[in-house]
């Protein structure tokens, strides 16, 4: 247990260091408004070692030592080398986009942890901290979409309504298709059941109002997955009633772990 926290502390101390820097960078040639950005992150992970001492206290009663870096998980934090691209091709859109995918890279970790970990009290807390890690990609999202209208300049969105049954059992389909030419991997047939679920809830009692809307729903299964988690993130925000807001953010919840899996399957 000491050692899973040692790990998560030194996965979001690095995370907020690499952040550090690139604000830093961004600082340097004039950025300001970029520097805004990574610093927001760097405070962003900031509270998560926060959250992860305050967690080894409750268990040991002391604070973690960070783990040396030879025994940290390789490939979890991945800026996807922004720190080589010219500040002018950099804009806060990619930035947070960079936020999301890290977030949801440590989702994947902690969830492997969480179903194959060696005791109870491990798989335990490697499910709270993805959880924490779920809850930081539905936040990052939001940011990143509010980053990518702001950033085109972009008019309000039009109310578009979309066939959310229709996309969930599109999703269904596909990952169904995956299944059958994978069948040793039965996290994909999860899914599936999970969308089909969706959609034939979604058909019986349908969402109170369509979320504002951007581009019309991608084809691609990644994409697709992404494009609903999304949605549901805007129409937890946007939609009139409390009770509709928080059955968005409950399908928000879910399709962002959705991604996150999907993602972690194909590999990338």
């Amino acid at each position: 247990m000491d050692e899973l926290l040692a790990v998560a502390l030194a996965m979001e101390k690095e995370s907020a260091d690499r952040y550090a820097g690139l604000a830093e960078r961004m600082r340097s040639v004039g950025r300001m408004e970029l520097a805004d950005v990574f610093d927001r992150l760097v405070r962003e992970e900031t509270g998560h070692i926060d959250m992860v001492v305050s967690w080894s206290r409750q268990v040991s009663r002391q604070s973690r030592e960070v783990v040396p870096a030879d025994a940290m998980p390789q490939d979890v934090f991945d800026d996807e080398a922004i720190g080589l691209v010219s500040p002018e091709l950099v804009d806060a859109y990619r930035s947070f986009a960079i936020a999301v995918r890290n977030e949801e890279r440590a989702f994947a970790f902690w969830s492997y942890i969480a179903a194959h970990g060696a005791s109870l009290e491990i798989r335990e807390a490697a499910e709270r901290m993805a959880r924490e890690e779920l809850e930081h990609a539905k936040t990052l999202r939001r940011e990143r979409r509010k980053a990518f209208f702001k950033d085109r300049r972009l008019g309000p969105t039009v109310r578009e309504p979309h066939d959310l049954p229709g996309l969930e059992m599109e999703v269904c389909q596909r990952l169904e298709e995956y299944a059958d030419r994978n069948e040793d991997r039965s996290e994909y047939r999860d899914l599936a059941l999970e969308a089909r679920m969706i959609s034939l809830d979604l058909a019986s009692d349908p969402l109170q109002d369509p979320a504002q809307v951007g581009p019309s729903p991608p084809r691609a299964l990644d994409a697709l997955c992404e494009w609903l988690a999304d949605y549901y993130i805007d129409a937890g925000e946007q939609l009139p009633s409390q009770a509709a807001r928080d059955r968005a953010q409950a399908l928000a919840t879910i399709a962002v772990k959705r991604l996150a899996v999907v993602r972690t399957l194909a590999g990338k």
